[in-house]
Order: structure tokens, then sequence, then C-alpha cells
């Protein structure tokens, strides 16, 4: 069993005008420093069994046979006299305490078995060796207060003060410092890449040919040195969800709905291409919608950092049209829930239940209409939009829609996927998310709308363009100048 061992003093030396307990102070020594911490993963993983310091208490009050002095925890649970082997002795004889406490949880209860000499005040007390059961801690400071009590007081409050009988025995802290997530951030370029690849590059050299986006966990060494530290190897498991009604189709070489590691391993058959650190594997589910990482055992974070990396892209330097594969889909992972969960054998040393991977944007085609009115009136006072997308390109990608109003309220529309070389009538979505978004009342279902949008397709801008005009009691249409027909 290791011990951690302090020279400390819980001193109540000066008085109150009341007459109660005066102050209270804790020195670490032996392998413990005011420079360090106890390791939190080292106290609740056995690195530590059980914590050792100790405590005087000198008093300012009379005290009598019957008397209890209580010492209490603020953080963690005495251990037992036999685990924790302390002592008690009090100067010049005055006061004779208990030889064994009574140890309930954070508490530890001595009584004053009887008195001797001229005065009971000023008499000083020290208790050593006293335990704490390592496993019950938790980050922070362990203080302890003391407070004593008559045999017919409901209080303990002799000789104490809440602001000064009470000290800060010692400190724990993770021996990890913060857990860093260098999120997703790509950008699928349409432009030059024809949606196969990214924009940017992270840079990484993990395997991925082309522009490569990487997910980094790093569990960082702790920023304040910890005793007790748990060493040995950990793993991390990692599980990605794709975005809700989106998959990794770009890792689907034959395109049939079905992801396996076969293809996306494959040299030459499919475009995309996932990696990890080293030391690790990555499995993807058959339905494309889930990645999930495990890495062998590694260090457990203590002089250096420990970092973990998911990297997707192309297997091909230079993506293009001719390239084979699907398309990279954005997606925002945020509102996916992503886990991360870094274990020492069954011991759980780190986890997240949804931190926030990252998003993939595009540098798509972005069109913009000005000005577009529209209603709901039935007749020929009715306006409806009409808006059609035509993609001349040969990949396919989803659009969508950012309307406003003149009173500054957003709305936005699926506008679903634009396929290769297609012209696709977006207006009833349009029209929908409309009617959805602005029409709360007869008078604005009346008066209609002067709205401007902008359409947004993860398509080559050279290659798309959109028609927009609207329609006049369903028959008569005016047609109405856009960024990519107005050029």
């Amino acid at each position: 069993m290791k011990n951690i061992v302090t020279k400390g003093a819980l001193v109540a030396a000066v008085a109150a005008a009341c007459g109660y307990a005066g102050a209270a102070t804790v020195a670490p020594y032996s392998g413990l420093d005011l420079g360090k911490r106890v390791s939190a993963e080292g106290a609740a993983n056995g690195a530590v069994t059980t914590l050792k310091f100790n405590v005087s208490v000198t008093t300012t009050v009379s005290h009598f046979a019957g008397d209890e002095w209580r010492l209490t925890l603020s953080n963690g649970q005495w251990a037992s006299a036999g685990a924790s082997g302390y002592s008690v002795s009090c100067t010049s004889g005055d006061i004779k305490l208990d030889a064994i406490p009574t140890i309930s949880g954070n508490t530890m209860t001595f009584t004053v078995g009887g008195t001797s000499g001229a005065t009971t005040v000023g008499v000083g007390c020290e208790f050593t060796s006293l335990g704490v059961v390592a496993t019950s801690l938790s980050t922070g400071n362990v203080r302890v207060d003391f407070g004593a009590r008559r045999p017919s007081s409901t209080l303990f409050d002799r000789d104490a003060n809440t602001a000064s009988t009470t000290a800060n025995a010692f400190s724990v802290a993770s021996q990890f410092g913060t857990v860093v997530v260098s999120a997703f951030n790509g950008v699928v370029d349409y432009q030059g890449s024809a949606g196969k690849g990214f924009e940017g590059n992270d840079g990484l050299s993990s395997g991925v040919a082309g522009n490569e986006d990487a997910l980094r966990i790093n569990f960082a060494k702790a920023a304040t040195s910890t005793d007790y530290s748990l060493t040995g190897s950990a793993s991390l498991s990692v599980v990605l969800n794709a975005e809700s009604g989106k998959t990794f189709s770009f890792l689907d070489a034959n395109q049939d709905g079905v992801c396996a590691p076969s293809e996306w391993s494959a040299t030459s058959t499919s475009n995309g291409d996932v990696a990890a650190s080293s030391s690790a594997s990555i499995t993807i589910n058959s339905t494309c919608t889930q990645l999930s990482f495990a890495s062998s055992a590694q260090d457990v974070p203590g002089l250096a950092d420990t970092s973990f990396v998911i990297a997707m892209g192309s297997k091909f330097g230079s993506p293009s049209v001719g390239t084979s594969g699907a398309t990279i889909t954005p997606m925002d992972f945020a509102a996916t829930g992503a886990t991360y969960n870094l274990n020492k054998g069954s011991k759980v040393l780190s986890s997240s239940s949804g931190f926030d991977a990252g998003a993939w944007t595009s540098n798509g085609s972005e069109v913009v209409i000005p000005y577009m009115p529209a209603n709901t009136t039935a007749g020929t006072s009715k306006i409806q939009p009409v808006v059609y997308i035509t993609n001349r390109s040969e990949v396919s990608g989803p659009a969508t829609a950012a309307i406003r109003n003149e009173s500054g309220v957003s709305c936005t529309a699926d506008l679903g996927s634009i396929g290769a070389n297609r012209t696709v009538n977006v207006s009833t979505a349009l029209t929908n998310a409309i009617a959805g978004c602005y029409n709360t009342s007869d008078a604005a279902t009346a008066a209609g709308h002067r709205l401007s949008i902008v359409i947004t397709a993860s398509l080559p801008s050279a290659t798309t363009q959109v028609y927009s005009g609207f329609t006049v009691g369903g028959s008569s249409r005016v047609s109405v100048v856009n960024s990519s027909n107005g050029k």
C-alpha cells in the first residue's frame, strides 16, 4: 500500500470574542509539495490506496469529559483506523481522547475521556497518519473542518469558527490537461475536385493521398504535475455518426449502398479513403452511417501528450470529375453526438457522450435571388415562386435555400439533390417552406411576403444556373433576375 504523508497542523489558536476557536493551516510534506496535486486517475485506479496527513488542534476554550471532537472532510471519506494506522497525543496531559474514534463516511469523532491539570485552554493535540480512502476522492481541495460539542448540544460549535478552523490538506486534480478536439473543418471542393476531395489539407501524412480533413483528439499532460499519477497503457474508442439522413457514401466504392473495409482500403477502386494514427483500426457499418475508431494500448498521458487522429479524404492526389466514387457529402457532426472513451482495462479514464466533432461545408455554387414576392391567397391574386436549378456538370449534390423576409426573419428550405446534367423544379419546396415559416395569420397570408433567397448547391459554379420568377393567378409568369442569369 502506498501512502501520502503530510506534515501539517490544523491549529485553532486565535480566540474570537465569543470564546470560540482560532486558526487553521496544513503544510504538505514528503513526496507531496505545493507545486503538485494528487492524481485523480491514480487515486481512482489504485496507484494509491490511502492518503495520509497530520492534523494538530490547539484549544482556546475549556473542554470536559464527555465532550466530542469532530474532524470533517469536505472531499472523500476517512479510512478505517486499521487502514490508516493513526495515533493521537495531546500536550501536558490535560486532555485525554479515545484511543479509537468513531468513523462514519467523512466524519471522525473522538470523545474526551477525561481532563487533568488546571486548564484545558491552549492545549495542543496532534493527530498523525489520518487516512483518506483514495477511491472516495473527487477533483478539488481536500479540506478538514474541526468542531467540538458538549454532550447536551446538537451542534459542533465549541472551539469552532468556520472562518478559522478550516484547512486544506491537499488537492486532487486530473493528471490530464484539457482534452483538445481539433474538429473536422473540411471544405468539400466542388470547384477544383468535383466534390470528391477537400479544398485544403491538414497535412498529417496519414496515408490519405489527396487533401485530407482530420479529427484530432489530444489527451494533454496536466499543466500542474501530479503525485501518484496513473501509469501503464490505455486505449481510445471513438464512434462517429453521419448526420441524420446522410451517409459516408464516398467510402462506398461500388455505390451499392453497402460499405465494407475492403472497398475503402483498396488502392484504386474507390475515391474515398479513411485513415488513422498508428496502432489503431477503423471499421464502418454496412449502411455507411457509422465509423468506429479503436486504438491499441497507448501510454497514459504523463510526461507527454497522447494524440489520436482520424483522417478522411480522397485516394487520389487530384480527384476530378472522372475519378471513381461518390462526392463527399457536407454534414454537421455536432448533430450526431460523437462519443469517445479512454479506458485502462475496465476503468474509464476520460469520456464524452456527445462531443462536437466539427462539420464539413462546401465551396459550391451560390445564387442570389434579391427579390421574390409570394402569398398563399387562392384564385387570381395568388403569387407563387417558380425556380429551376440546372446542373450541367457530371456530379450531383444537395441544394438548400436561405430565405429572409423584409422584417429580417430567416427560414431555410431543403431543395433535395440536384443530379448530374439535370434541371430540377424546386418551386414547391420553396413555396412550402415560405408557407410554413411566415404564414402565421390570415393577415400575413393575404398581404403576402417580399423575400430574398440565397440558393446554395454543392455543385461547380461554372456549370450551375438558376431560373427564377413567379406566377400570378397560376398563369401569368414574371421573370426575376438573379446572380446566375443576370451576369
